[in-house]
């Protein structure tokens, strides 16, 4: 498929030297970019979100025993 892409002079030019540098064409260039790009979002799918599980995973969530007890007192003594 042929497209058209916008990219800033500077890294036009990067890229035309790497390309150049390393006997790879444009269109080789730019297509191992993109698929790296995807590979790489793709493997961290979830990011933050599944950082953060990991975390809460390992971590003691349990209510401190005096918070506990004192929130039944309250709840006990409350008039519903």
């Amino acid at each position: 498929m042929e497209t058209a892409i916008s990219l800033p002079n500077k890294l036009f030019y990067i890229a035309e030297k790497y390309a150049e540098k390393h006997g790879l064409s444009r269109n080789e260039l730019y297509a191992a970019a993109v698929s790296e790009f995807i590979e790489k979002r793709e493997k961290n799918k979830g990011g933050i979100t599944q950082k953060i599980n990991e975390i809460y995973d390992t971590a003691d969530t349990l209510p401190n025993p005096q918070i506990s007890a004192a929130s039944r007192r309250i709840l006990r003594d409350s008039e519903w």
